[in-house]
């Protein structure tokens, strides 16, 4: 039976895979992410996921901000890595202006809570307006500790177009066609970057493609498998 390690991304927990648990002849790893401080940390995180259940090599499973973790991963232990899903995340660094508004948003959230901060992002999470009302509770049950954490490691985290160059794994590249925050062009960029990829753009979907197209999704991911 095949691992899937499920990265989930920013303001989240792994509740956002809920429609992946069903897949079938999966086994499914899906951890919260706890509040650390970089890329790399949280990959030593998500290899532990596998130590502690005695799993040598998974597919990594990675959402937007798990997508940079997949990538960090990539680098610090290729050999745990079966094969990479990359959903709605891009492989580039932060602009100064991007960075800029991250730690912004620290301060927000710090002084806030993160409500404003996941009601400013709702509308581009999900293009179905009847799905916005379950999405916001699943990014309001992530922690504001993580979220401030998950928003610096992401101002710093580095670039990883060689990492992309460098992957020999099966990958998958997924990106919903309404995605604003990671669009189809960077998802098109990866995959032309990674040797053998297969690149899938799923309509009617925004950043959380795999939330909003879950049956379109779960089909090309068993197809991959």
């Amino acid at each position: 039976m095949q691992t899937i390690l499920w990265l989930h991304g920013f303001p989240l927990t792994a509740a956002i895979f809920e429609k992946q648990r069903d897949l079938d002849g999966v086994q499914h790893v899906m951890p919260d992410l706890p509040p650390l401080e970089s890329m790399d940390d949280y990959a030593r995180f998500a290899v532990a996921q596998l130590d502690e259940r005695g799993i040598e090599r998974a597919t990594f499973a990675g959402l937007s901000m798990g997508g940079y973790i997949s990538f960090a991963v990539m680098r610090l232990f290729p050999e745990r890595v079966a094969g990479l899903i990359l959903i709605d995340t891009r492989e580039t660094a932060d602009t100064e202006e991007a960075r800029k508004g991250r730690y912004e948003n620290i301060a927000k959230v710090r002084q806030q809570g993160i409500a404003p901060l996941v009601d400013s992002m709702l509308p581009k999470m999900v293009v179905d307006e009847a799905l916005r009302p379950r999405v916001r509770e699943l990014m309001m049950s992530a922690s504001p500790e993580f979220v401030m954490a998950a928003l610096k490691a992401m101002a710093e985290r580095p670039d990883s177009t060689e990492t992309l160059r460098a992957i020999r794994v099966p990958t998958l590249v997924v990106v919903g066609e309404e995605d604003t925050i990671t669009p189809p062009a960077d998802a098109e960029r990866m995959a032309g970057a990674i040797a053998g990829a297969r690149l899938v753009k799923l309509p009617n979907a925004a950043h959380f493609s795999n939330y909003e197209q879950a049956e379109a999704f779960n089909a090309e991911v068993m197809r991959f498998q």
